[in-house]
């Protein structure tokens, strides 16, 4: 995913792959060229008039600046707003144009394992012979669905009324449903079976990993589903450095 908080997660898990002894290869966009090396990565860049010249997830950031998403509005109207975007038919665009680079990329290095961090997934990977990994650097309840938690974006509390839940989740089934369509015509044209679950990619039948703290997640109220890893964050290896809390969050919330 052209993203930076996906980058990084995806560079924590593979900085302790790499230890481990594996090859690892990111196939990413032109804006993340040398940002991936440094670490001992081998990088694969698609390329794409788009992005050149632009910093990693400046469009990214562009685009959700000019939606509105990021303005003072309810969760219900944000997730209205996402209907009205045309992000899951860029999405697939982008994809599907990148899929010929892809296809050379694995047969450049035959890797043993794939791991994506997105909304969707090459059909290339997934319908390959080879095993593949979900990595998701988001908050579990956008891709684990279960009726005992709050929906995903939603915001609301875990003991909230479960009326409110309901109304939510059917907005979301119609969200992703756009996504479902598109990626399912080019499913349809790869001669691929079609994602019949309504939402973006559909769990790896070998694992699933997401990045979520202990403290924070919904384990008290659901399980652990099955071929599902939580970490509590990926974190890049690096200089160590200080943060200090700014003076103007640090006192906010002082009782005067």
């Amino acid at each position: 995913m052209e993203g930076v908080g996906h980058v990084n997660a995806c560079i924590g898990l593979a900085e302790v792959l790499l230890s481990r002894g594996h090859k690892v290869v990111f196939a990413i966009d032109q804006p993340f060229a040398g940002k991936l090396s440094p670490f001992g990565f081998i990088e694969e860049i698609f390329t794409s008039k788009e992005t050149n010249g632009q910093k990693p997830g400046e469009n990214g950031a562009k685009h959700l600046l000019a939606s509105g998403l990021l303005s003072d509005v309810t969760s219900y109207k944000s997730a209205e707003i996402m209907q009205s975007l045309p992000f899951f038919e860029i999405l697939v665009n982008k994809m599907r144009a990148n899929e010929p680079q892809l296809k050379a990329i694995i047969a450049k290095y035959n890797p043993d394992v794939y791991i994506i961090d997105d909304f969707a997934a090459s059909p290339t990977l997934i319908h390959s012979t080879k095993p593949w990994v979900f990595l998701f650097s988001g908050n579990p309840l956008v891709i684990i669905n279960d009726e005992r938690t709050p929906p995903g974006t939603s915001g609301y509390h875990s003991n909230g009324d479960q009326k409110e839940w309901q109304i939510f989740r059917e907005l979301s089934k119609n969200m992703f449903k756009k996504l479902s369509i598109k990626y399912n015509e080019w499913m349809k044209e790869e001669g691929y079976p079609i994602n019949t679950e309504n939402k973006g990619i559909s769990d790896s039948p070998y694992l699933n990993i997401y990045g979520y703290p202990d403290e924070l997640d919904y384990l008290d109220i659901r399980p652990l589903p099955e071929k599902w890893l939580r970490v509590d964050a990926f974190m890049r290896r690096g200089e160590k450095q200080e943060f200090k809390i700014p003076d103007k969050f640090r006192d906010r919330d002082i009782e005067k």
